[in-house]
Protein backbone atom coordinates (compact mmCIF):
# COMPACT_ATOMS: atom_id res chain seq x y z
CA UNK A 1 0.00 0.00 0.00
CA UNK A 2 2.65 2.58 0.93
CA UNK A 3 4.50 1.37 -2.09
CA UNK A 4 1.63 1.92 -4.30
CA UNK A 5 1.18 5.17 -2.33
CA UNK A 6 4.95 6.35 -3.35
CA UNK A 7 4.40 5.64 -7.06
CA UNK A 8 0.94 7.45 -7.17
CA UNK A 9 2.63 10.85 -5.59
CA UNK A 10 6.15 10.66 -7.29
CA UNK A 11 7.08 13.40 -9.33
CA UNK A 12 7.03 12.54 -12.86
CA UNK A 13 10.15 13.62 -15.03
CA UNK A 14 10.39 13.71 -18.92
CA UNK A 15 13.76 12.07 -19.43
CA UNK A 16 12.08 9.33 -17.34
CA UNK A 17 15.50 9.51 -15.55
CA UNK A 18 14.40 10.03 -10.99
CA UNK A 19 16.76 11.21 -8.55
CA UNK A 20 15.01 11.06 -5.34
CA UNK A 21 18.08 12.91 -3.88
CA UNK A 22 16.89 15.83 -5.81
CA UNK A 23 13.53 15.57 -4.40
CA UNK A 24 15.13 15.32 -1.17
CA UNK A 25 16.65 18.14 -1.58
CA UNK A 26 13.72 19.96 -2.55
CA UNK A 27 11.94 18.89 0.65
CA UNK A 28 14.46 20.73 2.71
CA UNK A 29 13.36 24.04 1.19
CA UNK A 30 10.02 23.56 1.75
CA UNK A 31 9.44 22.28 5.06
CA UNK A 32 12.00 25.50 5.67
CA UNK A 33 9.80 27.68 4.12
CA UNK A 34 6.39 26.17 6.10
CA UNK A 35 8.07 26.61 9.18
CA UNK A 36 9.36 30.15 8.20
CA UNK A 37 5.58 31.21 7.61
CA UNK A 38 3.92 29.19 10.45
CA UNK A 39 6.18 30.54 12.81
CA UNK A 40 5.32 34.51 10.97
CA UNK A 41 1.48 33.48 11.69
CA UNK A 42 2.29 32.42 15.27
CA UNK A 43 3.79 34.72 16.62
CA UNK A 44 1.73 37.62 14.96
CA UNK A 45 -1.50 36.08 15.64
CA UNK A 46 -1.25 33.81 18.70
CA UNK A 47 -3.98 35.19 21.58
CA UNK A 48 -1.35 33.39 24.17
CA UNK A 49 0.27 35.26 27.20
CA UNK A 50 3.16 33.14 27.44
CA UNK A 51 4.12 32.26 30.29
CA UNK A 52 8.11 32.32 29.72
CA UNK A 53 9.80 34.02 27.03
CA UNK A 54 9.95 33.39 23.72
CA UNK A 55 13.69 34.13 23.26
CA UNK A 56 14.48 31.36 25.56
CA UNK A 57 14.59 28.85 22.60
CA UNK A 58 17.05 31.04 20.42
CA UNK A 59 18.37 27.53 18.33
CA UNK A 60 14.25 26.99 17.39
CA UNK A 61 13.87 30.83 16.95
CA UNK A 62 16.90 30.68 14.45
CA UNK A 63 15.75 27.62 12.46
CA UNK A 64 12.29 29.32 12.28
CA UNK A 65 13.35 32.69 11.47
CA UNK A 66 16.00 32.10 8.64
CA UNK A 67 13.15 29.51 7.39
CA UNK A 68 12.98 31.93 4.26
CA UNK A 69 16.02 30.74 2.78
CA UNK A 70 14.51 27.85 1.71
CA UNK A 71 13.70 30.11 -1.48
CA UNK A 72 17.59 30.57 -1.64
CA UNK A 73 17.86 26.70 -1.70
CA UNK A 74 15.08 26.66 -4.30
CA UNK A 75 16.80 28.75 -6.66
CA UNK A 76 20.36 27.25 -6.55
CA UNK A 77 18.06 24.15 -7.21
CA UNK A 78 16.55 25.33 -10.45
CA UNK A 79 20.15 26.72 -11.84
CA UNK A 80 21.31 23.52 -11.35
CA UNK A 81 18.43 20.92 -12.81
CA UNK A 82 17.80 23.83 -15.75
CA UNK A 83 21.55 23.64 -16.58
CA UNK A 84 21.91 20.31 -16.66
CA UNK A 85 20.85 19.05 -20.23
CA UNK A 86 22.79 22.32 -21.46
CA UNK A 87 25.92 21.07 -19.69
CA UNK A 88 25.95 17.79 -20.92
CA UNK A 89 25.69 19.10 -24.29
CA UNK A 90 28.74 21.70 -23.97
CA UNK A 91 30.74 19.97 -21.31
CA UNK A 92 29.92 16.05 -22.69
CA UNK A 93 28.91 16.98 -25.97
CA UNK A 94 25.90 15.05 -25.72
CA UNK A 95 22.81 15.49 -27.48
CA UNK A 96 21.64 18.92 -28.15
CA UNK A 97 19.01 21.13 -26.29
CA UNK A 98 16.24 22.30 -28.59
CA UNK A 99 15.25 25.52 -27.13
CA UNK A 100 11.62 25.14 -28.54
CA UNK A 101 11.24 22.30 -26.32
CA UNK A 102 12.98 24.36 -23.52
CA UNK A 103 10.54 27.06 -23.45
CA UNK A 104 7.56 24.67 -24.06
CA UNK A 105 8.50 22.53 -21.53
CA UNK A 106 8.46 25.15 -18.97
CA UNK A 107 5.43 26.86 -20.13
CA UNK A 108 3.51 23.43 -20.52
CA UNK A 109 5.03 22.32 -17.09
CA UNK A 110 4.37 25.44 -15.05
CA UNK A 111 1.69 27.14 -15.87
CA UNK A 112 -1.49 24.88 -16.05
CA UNK A 113 -1.22 24.44 -12.29
CA UNK A 114 -0.18 28.23 -11.05
CA UNK A 115 -2.95 29.53 -13.60
CA UNK A 116 -5.53 27.14 -11.50
CA UNK A 117 -3.78 27.55 -8.27
CA UNK A 118 -3.97 31.79 -8.22
CA UNK A 119 -7.63 31.40 -10.12
CA UNK A 120 -8.77 29.58 -7.47
CA UNK A 121 -7.21 31.54 -5.02
CA UNK A 122 -8.66 34.58 -6.56
CA UNK A 123 -12.13 33.44 -6.28
CA UNK A 124 -12.12 32.16 -3.12
CA UNK A 125 -10.43 35.94 -1.97
CA UNK A 126 -13.61 37.17 -3.74
CA UNK A 127 -16.15 35.38 -2.02
CA UNK A 128 -14.41 35.69 1.48
CA UNK A 129 -14.29 39.59 0.75
CA UNK A 130 -10.60 40.03 1.88
CA UNK A 131 -10.27 42.51 -1.37
CA UNK A 132 -12.38 44.38 -3.19
CA UNK A 133 -12.62 42.71 -6.95
CA UNK A 134 -11.46 46.54 -8.46
CA UNK A 135 -7.88 45.87 -6.44
CA UNK A 136 -8.10 41.79 -6.91
CA UNK A 137 -8.46 41.69 -10.57
CA UNK A 138 -5.54 43.95 -11.60
CA UNK A 139 -3.41 41.14 -8.82
CA UNK A 140 -4.68 38.30 -10.54
CA UNK A 141 -4.00 39.88 -13.88
CA UNK A 142 -0.74 40.35 -13.71
CA UNK A 143 0.18 37.87 -11.61
CA UNK A 144 -1.19 35.69 -14.22
CA UNK A 145 1.65 37.49 -16.47
CA UNK A 146 4.14 37.05 -13.62
CA UNK A 147 4.65 40.96 -13.77
CA UNK A 148 3.10 41.89 -10.21
CA UNK A 149 6.81 42.31 -8.51
CA UNK A 150 7.56 44.95 -11.60
CA UNK A 151 4.29 46.65 -12.09
CA UNK A 152 2.66 47.27 -8.58
CA UNK A 153 5.77 47.19 -6.64
CA UNK A 154 4.61 44.94 -3.97
CA UNK A 155 4.16 41.09 -3.32
CA UNK A 156 1.12 39.54 -5.14
CA UNK A 157 -2.14 40.02 -2.73
CA UNK A 158 -3.34 36.13 -4.16
CA UNK A 159 -0.38 34.68 -2.21
CA UNK A 160 2.86 36.59 -1.04
CA UNK A 161 4.85 33.61 -1.87
CA UNK A 162 4.12 34.18 -5.54
CA UNK A 163 7.02 36.73 -6.17
CA UNK A 164 9.83 34.28 -5.94
CA UNK A 165 7.73 32.40 -8.86
CA UNK A 166 8.37 35.65 -10.72
CA UNK A 167 11.90 35.57 -10.56
CA UNK A 168 12.22 32.42 -11.33
CA UNK A 169 10.69 33.18 -14.68
CA UNK A 170 12.99 35.97 -15.43
CA UNK A 171 15.49 33.26 -14.95
CA UNK A 172 14.01 30.76 -16.99
CA UNK A 173 14.23 33.22 -19.90
CA UNK A 174 17.55 34.16 -19.94
CA UNK A 175 18.83 30.86 -19.10
CA UNK A 176 19.97 30.08 -22.07
CA UNK A 177 21.92 32.73 -22.60
CA UNK A 178 23.59 32.67 -19.20
CA UNK A 179 24.51 28.92 -19.88
CA UNK A 180 26.71 29.18 -22.95
CA UNK A 181 29.52 30.33 -20.30
CA UNK A 182 29.52 26.45 -20.22
CA UNK A 183 30.96 26.43 -23.93
CA UNK A 184 34.28 28.06 -22.39
CA UNK A 185 37.03 26.31 -21.10
CA UNK A 186 36.76 24.79 -17.92
CA UNK A 187 39.07 27.13 -15.77
CA UNK A 188 37.45 30.54 -17.70
CA UNK A 189 34.13 29.46 -17.25
CA UNK A 190 34.17 27.86 -13.64
CA UNK A 191 36.37 31.68 -12.87
CA UNK A 192 33.62 33.52 -14.34
CA UNK A 193 30.78 32.25 -12.95
CA UNK A 194 32.87 32.82 -9.20
CA UNK A 195 33.38 36.27 -10.17
CA UNK A 196 29.61 36.61 -11.13
CA UNK A 197 28.59 35.37 -7.87
CA UNK A 198 30.84 37.35 -6.14
CA UNK A 199 30.37 40.84 -7.94
CA UNK A 200 26.42 40.20 -7.94
CA UNK A 201 26.88 40.49 -3.75
CA UNK A 202 29.05 43.14 -3.88
CA UNK A 203 26.56 44.86 -6.39
CA UNK A 204 23.92 44.30 -4.24
CA UNK A 205 25.85 45.35 -1.04
CA UNK A 206 26.97 48.88 -2.68
CA UNK A 207 23.60 49.18 -4.61
CA UNK A 208 20.77 47.67 -2.82
CA UNK A 209 17.99 46.07 -4.37
CA UNK A 210 14.58 48.14 -3.57
CA UNK A 211 12.45 46.17 -0.56
CA UNK A 212 9.25 47.06 -2.74
CA UNK A 213 10.97 45.75 -6.40
CA UNK A 214 11.65 42.19 -6.10
CA UNK A 215 13.68 40.81 -9.12
CA UNK A 216 16.43 38.69 -10.37
CA UNK A 217 18.69 41.59 -9.44
CA UNK A 218 18.52 40.57 -5.99
CA UNK A 219 18.86 37.55 -6.56
CA UNK A 220 21.04 36.12 -9.71
CA UNK A 221 23.92 34.75 -7.32
CA UNK A 222 22.34 31.56 -6.30
CA UNK A 223 21.57 31.04 -9.77
CA UNK A 224 25.07 30.97 -11.11
CA UNK A 225 26.06 28.72 -8.46
CA UNK A 226 23.42 26.63 -9.72
CA UNK A 227 25.14 26.53 -12.94
CA UNK A 228 28.69 26.20 -11.42
CA UNK A 229 27.55 23.16 -9.43
CA UNK A 230 25.68 21.77 -12.59
CA UNK A 231 29.04 21.73 -14.17
CA UNK A 232 30.72 20.29 -11.56
CA UNK A 233 28.31 17.24 -11.75
CA UNK A 234 28.78 16.89 -15.29
CA UNK A 235 32.67 17.16 -15.11
CA UNK A 236 32.60 14.82 -12.67
CA UNK A 237 34.82 16.87 -10.23
CA UNK A 238 36.35 15.53 -7.23
CA UNK A 239 33.85 12.45 -6.92
CA UNK A 240 36.22 10.32 -5.17
CA UNK A 241 36.73 12.61 -2.32
CA UNK A 242 33.08 13.95 -2.13
CA UNK A 243 32.22 10.48 -1.75
CA UNK A 244 34.27 9.97 1.28
CA UNK A 245 32.63 9.00 4.57
CA UNK A 246 33.96 12.02 6.36
CA UNK A 247 32.14 14.39 3.64
CA UNK A 248 28.86 13.06 5.07
CA UNK A 249 29.97 15.48 8.52
CA UNK A 250 31.10 18.46 6.03
CA UNK A 251 27.31 17.84 5.07
CA UNK A 252 25.88 18.49 8.67
CA UNK A 253 28.35 20.86 9.22
CA UNK A 254 27.27 22.98 5.78
CA UNK A 255 23.44 22.24 6.52
CA UNK A 256 23.80 23.95 9.79
CA UNK A 257 25.55 26.55 8.39
CA UNK A 258 23.06 27.46 5.37
CA UNK A 259 20.15 27.18 8.13
CA UNK A 260 21.89 29.70 11.33
CA UNK A 261 24.70 31.54 9.49
CA UNK A 262 23.58 35.38 10.02
CA UNK A 263 22.53 36.89 6.34
CA UNK A 264 20.17 39.61 7.73
CA UNK A 265 21.23 42.82 8.30
CA UNK A 266 18.95 42.65 11.66
CA UNK A 267 21.68 40.12 12.80
CA UNK A 268 24.00 42.43 13.24
CA UNK A 269 24.82 45.23 14.82
CA UNK A 270 25.56 48.61 12.57
CA UNK A 271 29.34 48.08 12.88
CA UNK A 272 29.33 44.80 11.64
CA UNK A 273 28.62 45.74 7.99
CA UNK A 274 31.65 43.96 7.45
CA UNK A 275 30.80 40.83 8.93
CA UNK A 276 26.95 40.81 6.98
CA UNK A 277 28.98 41.00 3.41
CA UNK A 278 31.21 38.32 4.64
CA UNK A 279 28.67 36.11 5.26
CA UNK A 280 26.35 36.48 2.21
CA UNK A 281 29.48 36.56 0.24
CA UNK A 282 29.62 33.13 1.51
CA UNK A 283 26.27 31.90 2.14
CA UNK A 284 25.54 30.91 -2.13
CA UNK A 285 28.84 28.97 -1.93
CA UNK A 286 27.42 27.18 1.05
CA UNK A 287 24.38 25.80 -0.44
CA UNK A 288 26.69 24.50 -3.46
CA UNK A 289 29.20 23.19 -1.20
CA UNK A 290 26.03 20.90 0.80
CA UNK A 291 23.71 20.05 -2.43
CA UNK A 292 27.24 18.78 -4.55
CA UNK A 293 28.03 16.61 -1.26
CA UNK A 294 24.10 14.92 -1.43
CA UNK A 295 24.65 14.52 -5.25
CA UNK A 296 28.10 12.66 -4.70
CA UNK A 297 28.14 11.34 -1.23
CA UNK A 298 26.59 8.00 -1.23
CA UNK A 299 25.85 8.31 2.74
CA UNK A 300 24.44 11.90 2.17
CA UNK A 301 22.42 10.79 -0.74
CA UNK A 302 20.66 7.49 1.42
CA UNK A 303 19.67 10.33 4.10
CA UNK A 304 18.27 12.78 1.38
CA UNK A 305 16.62 10.03 -0.70
CA UNK A 306 14.79 8.24 2.71
CA UNK A 307 11.28 7.14 2.41
CA UNK A 308 9.05 10.14 2.71
CA UNK A 309 11.04 13.16 1.89
CA UNK A 310 11.71 12.57 -1.80
CA UNK A 311 7.59 12.06 -2.25
CA UNK A 312 7.18 15.74 -0.08
CA UNK A 313 9.59 17.24 -1.84
CA UNK A 314 8.45 16.15 -5.18
CA UNK A 315 5.36 17.94 -4.44
CA UNK A 316 7.19 21.33 -3.65
CA UNK A 317 5.58 23.09 -6.22
CA UNK A 318 1.98 22.21 -5.41
CA UNK A 319 2.56 22.94 -1.52
CA UNK A 320 4.84 26.01 -2.38
CA UNK A 321 1.80 27.70 -4.19
CA UNK A 322 -1.03 26.53 -1.96
CA UNK A 323 0.80 26.63 2.17
CA UNK A 324 0.72 30.08 2.81
CA UNK A 325 -3.46 30.22 2.23
CA UNK A 326 -3.62 27.35 4.32
CA UNK A 327 -2.03 28.58 6.95
CA UNK A 328 -4.07 31.84 6.35
CA UNK A 329 -7.40 29.91 6.44
CA UNK A 330 -7.20 27.28 8.87
CA UNK A 331 -5.02 29.32 11.19
CA UNK A 332 -7.66 31.41 12.29
CA UNK A 333 -9.06 28.22 13.90
CA UNK A 334 -6.13 26.57 15.13
CA UNK A 335 -4.68 29.67 16.63
CA UNK A 336 -7.05 29.80 19.84
CA UNK A 337 -6.09 25.97 20.27
CA UNK A 338 -3.26 25.43 23.08
CA UNK A 339 -1.86 23.02 25.39
CA UNK A 340 -0.51 25.23 28.01
CA UNK A 341 0.78 28.97 28.89
CA UNK A 342 3.88 28.08 27.55
CA UNK A 343 5.63 29.20 24.33
CA UNK A 344 7.23 26.25 23.05
CA UNK A 345 4.51 23.31 23.52
CA UNK A 346 1.66 26.11 21.63
CA UNK A 347 4.23 26.29 18.66
CA UNK A 348 4.63 23.04 18.24
CA UNK A 349 1.36 22.13 18.36
CA UNK A 350 0.51 24.83 15.64
CA UNK A 351 3.22 23.22 13.30
CA UNK A 352 1.76 19.71 13.62
CA UNK A 353 -2.03 21.44 13.21
CA UNK A 354 -1.19 23.33 10.21
CA UNK A 355 1.44 21.07 8.67
CA UNK A 356 -1.46 17.91 8.39
CA UNK A 357 -3.55 20.06 6.30
CA UNK A 358 -0.96 21.97 4.14
CA UNK A 359 0.45 18.01 3.15
CA UNK A 360 -3.41 16.81 2.70
CA UNK A 361 -4.62 19.11 0.37
CA UNK A 362 -0.92 19.85 -1.89
CA UNK A 363 -1.25 16.56 -2.67
CA UNK A 364 -4.79 16.55 -3.49
CA UNK A 365 -3.62 19.07 -5.93
CA UNK A 366 -0.36 17.45 -7.01
CA UNK A 367 -1.93 14.24 -7.86
CA UNK A 368 -5.02 15.93 -9.80
CA UNK A 369 -3.68 19.27 -11.05
CA UNK A 370 -0.09 19.52 -11.02
CA UNK A 371 1.38 15.55 -11.89
CA UNK A 372 -1.12 15.38 -14.92
CA UNK A 373 1.46 17.99 -16.31
CA UNK A 374 4.82 16.88 -15.64
CA UNK A 375 4.26 14.23 -18.26
CA UNK A 376 6.11 15.50 -21.03
CA UNK A 377 4.42 13.34 -24.11
CA UNK A 378 1.44 16.50 -24.02
CA UNK A 379 4.21 18.63 -24.80
CA UNK A 380 5.39 16.23 -28.01
CA UNK A 381 1.92 16.10 -29.14
CA UNK A 382 2.20 20.10 -29.31
CA UNK A 383 5.47 20.00 -30.86
CA UNK A 384 4.21 17.44 -33.49
CA UNK A 385 3.55 18.92 -36.91
CA UNK A 386 0.44 17.88 -38.36
CA UNK A 387 0.50 15.46 -41.24
CA UNK A 388 -0.54 16.48 -44.86
CA UNK A 389 -3.52 14.85 -45.44
CA UNK A 390 -2.59 12.04 -48.58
Amino acid sequence: MIGNLYNKLRRITSNQLYYPEIDGIRFLAIILVILFHTYGYFTVKSPVVFADNPSSYPLLRGLMENGDRGVELFFVLSGFILCLPFAKEYIRKEKKVQLKKYYLRRVTRLEPPYFIAMTALFLMQLFMHIHPVSVLLPSWLASLIYSHNIIFHHTPLLTVVAWSLEIEIQFYILAPLLFRVLMLPVAARRGLLVAATVAMVLLQAAFPPAHNMLSLYGFAQYFFIGILLADLYVSGTAEQLFNKRFMAIAAAVALVTVVYLPIKEKQYEVASAGMLLTARLIFPFLIGLLYYIVLKNDIVKRIFSFRFMPVIGGMCYSIYLLHYTIISVIGRVTIHWKLTDYYLPNLLLQVVLLMVPILLISSVFFYFVERPFMAGKWTDMLMKKPQKPA
